[in-house]
């Protein structure tokens, strides 16, 4: 049914609500799972702008854009190694990927390069006009995508 499965991850609580049904979906067949997080584009504005106006704040050197950049992937990496290693013990076979952009715009982009068959997301539901209303990512996720979207909710 399914053969490679994206799933777009935060690290919030509710995205690991989406494990148990990657769990299930492995009895279904599933065999490859592909996790991406996205280093949003604002937090990247974000560290251009700190790091011009605190380059030599104290009078010292600070780490540049890019070692900056490149930490937060790093942290990313390792916050995603036990996920990775959890869908590895149920079968999965598990691609990390760390992108940087736009996260509905990333997640559709990994979706055609990958091939995936399905993806699985967590929805924060975060609009206050409805709050059943799933998440914006999520939303534009659902009605963009060629695969089939799981959403968890909250």
């Amino acid at each position: 049914m399914f053969k490679t499965i994206l799933y777009p991850t935060d690290f919030s609580d509710n995205a690991g609500k989406s494990i148990d049904y990657l769990k299930e979906l492995r009895n279904a067949g599933a065999a490859k799972i592909v996790l991406l997080n996205v280093i949003h584009q604002r937090v990247l504005d974000t560290l251009e702008t700190i790091h011009k106006a605190a380059y030599f704040q104290d009078g010292r050197y600070h780490e540049d854009r890019e070692e900056a950049e490149l930490r937060l992937v790093q942290e990313r990496k390792n916050k995603m190694a036990p996920i990775a290693a959890e869908l590895e013990a149920v079968g999965y076979e598990v691609k990390i990927r760390i992108e940087k952009g736009y996260p509905f715009r990333e997640i559709l982009k990994v979706e055609k390069e990958e091939a995936v068959s399905a993806i699985v997301m967590g929805s924060h539901g975060r609009n206050n006009f409805v709050k059943a209303r799933i998440g914006t990512v999520s939303e534009k996720v659902m009605r963009r995508s060629v695969a089939p979207v799981l959403l968890v909710k909250r």
